[in-house]
Parts: C-alpha cells; structure tokens; sequence
C-alpha cells in the first residue's frame, strides 16, 4: 500500500490548540485537511492576557493554576492576574483603563453586566457562542448577560437555593417536608414548622438561644433576602420587578404594597415570630444552634467537615405568592479596550465551553453553567442536591437587571439592617427608594 503524501503537517502548536486525535489519525491516513475536525479556538495566538479578578486567598489561586493548564493545553498563552477584594471589584473595573493599559478579561460580578455594557466598557461575545451553546447554558446564564440582542460572557457556575437541614432532627418531631418544587410550601405553613420545632428543640435541649431557621442574611446583598420582597408579587408585577423597566425607578416598586408584604416578614422572622437570629454568623448550622438553613451548592463541603453525621436533607425555599429564587455568580467580560482582542474573545469562549467551565464549577463545588454538563455530575442527579438544579432551571431569575445594580445592592442592605434592626418598615423601605431612584437617575 502506498501513502498519500501529507497536504500539511500538524505542527505543536496545532495539536495545542485542540487537534483532536481522530482529526491527527485522519492527518497521518492520509486524508484531506478538510477532515480535521474544527478547532473551536482557531486564531489563537497564545498571547499573555491579564485578567482582573476578585483576591479569593488560596481557594482561587489554586482555581486559577488548574485553569491556566487546561488553556495552555488548547494553545493559549501566560495569564496575568491582578487581583482586588470582592469589595473593591466594581470600582476596579470601572476604573481599569484610566491612567494605562487595562486588563484583557474582567472577572465581575455578573448582575453588574449590565451596568459595564451602559458605560461602554465591555465587548459582546456573541459571536463566539453558537445558538446551541446559548440554548445550553441555565436560563440565568443567558438572561443575565444577554443585552439588546449581544451576549456579554457566561458565568463562573450556577448556584441555586434550598432549605438544609438534618432529617434526624425533623424525624425526631414525625415531621413530613416537601422534598420537590411541586410540593413546595407557602411561609404560613413554614412558620407553623418553624415555630413547632424551635419550642420543642428549646425545651429538649434547655436552651432558648436555638433557632428554627438562619435565613443567610447580612452582607449578602439582594441574593439572598431580595427574593422576599420580589417573591410578595406575582411575576411580572411591581414588586416581583423591584424597579422599573428603564431601571431608573424603585418608588413604586421596592416600596409597593405587595413588596412591603414580604419586607414586613423579613422583620417579623426576627422579631413578631422569632425564629431567625439577628446574628449573621452562618456557622449557627455548622454548630447545630439553627434547624433549617438558606444556602447555596457551595455549602454543602463545609456542613459535611463540621457535622459528618448529619443525615443532610433540602427543602424548597418558602414563598409568599410566587416561589423565586436569585443565581449567578461571576461572569467572564472581554475589556472593550484590549490590545489582544481575538485571544481575550476566545479566552471567554473557553471559559464558557465544557472544559473550561468545569475546572471553575467543580472548584467552587457549584452545578456548571450548562444544562449537558450535569450529566457529569453525579451528586447532583439525586437528593438532597439535585434540588438545586431543579431550582436553577424552574424558579431561578437574575438579580434586578439594572445599570446601577452595584448602588441598589450598597443601598439594599442597609434597607435590610435597618429593618432586622425593627424599623418602621414602610418608612424605611420609602425613603430607601428615594435614595435609590436618585442614584439609578445617573444611568439615564
């Protein structure tokens, strides 16, 4: 048998960039180039990107380490990071090309997509995502990036909300829980819960410092606690927008009748009912002093080290009219001003595909960013994590998505300080959209 002579010799840098092996055995065969199969990152040049990114310690260096090997195995080049506290991330980015060359890649809190597109900082991705790839990611993966039409860059992970709680101690009192969205429970029949196993655990234990629920309040901004509000409307109602559809109004919305329903419970959880704390140390389920916890995916490792033998259970969060809860994290921005835009573009479509995002889910212990991802995750096929995925795909919506979300975020939690605090909550929820609708006018 005689050889074709080669068409081409795939070269390192070829076989780098994601050559894969039956594309290099067509190659060696013989066969046309026209064979090979499609390098999703074609035009790589393996240039060093600096990324801006929030200063994680440890836990993200180590994220970030596996992540510059796997792009370094598709062709890609060094990658930089300058790093900043979570606090200081939205004024870094908004600040980063003043005064010299900027970063490539913004590492951002994602509700705050929306406010770099109005400011022009960054660059739509949409071409790097296929109408399949779109298809594919969580709804709030794309709800949350996609603006007039453009997509702005996926997620680091999904998250999800559920109630935690160890079954031992719900059977102990014979009770029942729902265990799936369709059997879902209002707050009325929560609170009667709630109320029912905080008194019998006092009296058990002899202890009146043991609550029913730690609703992850305080420093968390809108994620956790905005949903009670927003969740007192029905969909598409004042108070389940929160503000206005140009984003520039929050009277009205934040402070309509129905929204002042479920900030009247925020307080009422820890004051009329007294089943929350005013403490917001989450480590209260850690050392078995609260019965049920809001939490997210990334939990669940640390509830495990601190109490092996929790028989670990998840309920659906309460809701007062419309069950609602808030996901995102991260997502991964191309700076409109960089000098290496063809690689900071494909850098975000890696971040974006399977194996990139992989590395960055798995690290934060999270669901992925696409819905054929969860295939390769097990523990999150079956209870109790497989609610969140159920969460993410059937109840999940974005944070409000206006341009001054970072402002209504700063705002909103001193709304909710003041008001676990036992405030007049009508007044205090009125003049916290005066102040809001004066700080969203400056997007106008």
């Amino acid at each position: 048998m005689i050889r074709a002579p080669f068409s081409f010799e795939p070269t390192r840098r070829d076989l780098l960039k994601g050559l894969g092996a039956s594309a290099a055995a067509a190659v060696i065969g013989g066969a046309a180039p026209a064979a090979a199969q499609t390098n999703p990152y074609d035009g790589l040049k393996g240039e060093e990107l600096e990324l801006l990114i929030w200063d994680g310690g440890a836990f993200v260096d180590n994220m970030m380490t596996s992540v510059q090997q796997k792009w370094t195995s598709v062709g890609g080049g060094t990658l930089k990071f300058r790093k900043v506290p979570f606090g200081d991330l939205d004024r870094a980015v908004r600040s980063a090309n003043q005064g010299g060359p900027g970063p490539d890649v913004f590492l951002a809190n994602a509700p705050n997509v929306i406010t770099y597109k109005k400011l022009g900082l960054i660059e739509p991705v949409t071409d790097m995502f296929s109408k399949d790839d779109l298809e594919d990611f969580f709804p709030t993966v794309r709800l949350g990036s996609e603006i007039d039409g453009e997509f702005y860059g996926p997620s680091t992970n999904e998250n999800g909300q559920a109630l935690y709680y160890d079954r031992k101690l719900t059977d102990r009192y014979g009770l029942k829980l729902p265990e799936t969205l369709a059997d879902a429970w209002k707050w009325d029949e929560w609170l009667r819960v709630f109320t029912e196993i905080q008194a019998a655990e006092r009296k058990r234990r002899g202890n009146d410092q043991f609550f029913a629920l730690y609703p992850n309040m305080g420093n968390t901004g809108l994620f956790f606690s905005g949903i009670y509000p927003r969740g007192a409307g029905e969909k598409g109602s004042n108070a389940w927008k929160m503000v206005s559809d140009d984003g520039l109004k929050s009277t009205g919305y934040l402070n309509s009748t129905e929204a002042l329903e479920g900030l009247q419970l925020i307080q009422d959880i820890h004051h009329k009912h007294g089943i929350a704390p005013v403490s917001t140390q989450k480590d209260m389920f850690y050392n078995d002093q609260v019965a049920f916890f809001c939490g997210v995916p990334l939990y669940l490792a640390p509830i495990r080290k601190a109490r092996p033998d929790i028989d670990l259970a998840t309920a659906p969060v309460p809701y007062l009219k419309t069950p609602i809860i808030h996901t995102g994290s991260f997502a991964w921005l191309v700076n409109r001003q960089t000098a290496r835009m063809g690689d900071a573009k494909l850098f975000v479509k890696f971040m974006g595909s399977p194996e990139g995002n992989d590395i960055v889910a798995r690290g934060w212990t999270s669901p992925p960013i696409r819905k054929s991802m969860v295939a390769a995750r097990p523990e999150f096929q079956t209870k109790p994590m497989s609610l969140f995925i159920d969460s993410i795909t059937e109840w999940s919506v974005p944070r409000p998505k206006v341009p001054g979300f970072s402002e209504l975020d700063t705002m909103w939690i001193r709304l909710e300080a003041d008001i676990v605090s036992g405030g007049n909550v009508k007044a205090l929820a009125d003049d916290a959209a005066r102040r809001i609708d004066a700080q969203l006018r400056r997007y106008a």
